[in-house]
């Protein structure tokens, strides 16, 4: 089980994905955020093609002391990257990986955006467990993505939960499905949650203020998402979360750890200072119910005007009798 706090680093902010680090600094970032006590670090054999792991072991060394958690699935000799899901090659992927990361077994090791078609098949849960038989991980799972829209994915995972430790989706105020329903279905069988992209790509700490996304991997996100997610959060979620103590940052993890309870929220940063506010997420009290039922109530009546609404999640969450 990881050690302390619930707030890891996601590694892929030190890689490229967020604007360029320098190779020093990134060392230095990943040491202080594990001085400063983070629960463990989540990277991936693409993030940077094999740099982000390697920053995690010159950081850290091989030792015990914190969480580690990558993924795999990506194929690291296409550019642009492709998804790659084969037996031999995976199995080859998860040995570079404990080589970079200089730890054996890994951690967690996570399949990274598997297509709905795989996880369908039987092939896929039998490599999971091969991975631990063969001491490459302690832990393994799932994580489920880039897209929102992932609720089938999800139930197709927790099928195996005799399998499967954990699983990863994108949580936050302003896109709550299918994570919402994703973690209560977990819970009833066992598997550990990971809530990744807590502040939705900078609008729920405010460090993202106009209309405009970056040059950088939050590009991805779908045309009129940010005027969008703006508006709700200027309009019906700041009022609601300014007169509560902590910063607009804090208060984002925050409405995480008091909804679904889950084993990690995996910020970005890319200071030591910005790390220790995230960190201060768990000292602050709980959110009121009030203001739990409030936010939700904001999600369920906004998000279908989303560009990137979840739509079969929702629909498919709303059959199952998952939604409030």
């Amino acid at each position: 089980m990881p050690p302390g706090s619930r707030i890891w680093l996601g590694v892929y902010s030190v890689t490229g994905m967020y604007g360029h680090v320098e190779r020093w600094e990134a060392v230095g970032l990943l040491r202080a955020a594990a001085a400063l006590g983070v629960g463990g670090f989540d990277t991936a054999d693409i993030y940077g093609y094999g740099l982000g792991e390697e920053l995690v072991c010159e950081a850290l060394g091989g030792g015990r002391g914190v969480f580690v958690a990558t993924k795999i699935g990506y194929d690291l000799s296409s550019r642009p990257p492709r998804l790659r899901y084969e037996r031999g090659y995976l199995l080859s992927a998860a040995e570079a990986s404990a080589e970079r990361l200089c730890r054996r077994p890994v951690d967690l090791v996570q399949l990274h955006n598997p297509p709905l078609e795989v996880l369908r098949g039987d092939w896929v849960w039998e490599l999971l467990g091969e991975l631990r038989d063969r001491g490459l991980a302690r832990y393994v799972g799932v994580a489920l993505g880039p897209e929102t829209d992932v609720l089938p994915h999800a139930l197709a995972v927790l099928d195996h939960s005799d399998v499967v430790d954990y699983i990863q989706f994108v949580y936050n105020v302003l896109e709550q499905e299918p994570g919402l329903s994703i973690a209560r279905l977990a819970a009833g069988r066992g598997v550990r949650v990971l809530a990744r992209v807590p502040h939705a790509g900078g609008v729920l700490d405010e460090t993202l203020r106009e209309p405009r996304l970056p040059g950088d991997h939050r590009g991805l996100r779908r045309r009129g998402w940010l005027e969008w997610a703006l508006r709700v959060y200027r309009e019906r979620v700041k009022p609601v979360l300014d007169p509560l103590p902590g910063t607009p940052g804090q208060k984002a993890v925050r409405f995480i750890l008091d909804t679904i309870d889950p084993e990690a929220v995996i910020v970005v940063a890319k200071t030591p200072g910005v790390v220790a506010e995230y960190l201060g997420a768990e000292r602050l009290p709980p959110l009121p119910r009030g203001v739990v039922e409030e936010l939700r109530r904001v999600y369920l009546e906004e998000a279908w005007g989303s560009p990137e609404a979840p739509v079969e999640s929702l629909r498919l969450a709303r059959e199952l009798g998952l939604l409030d």
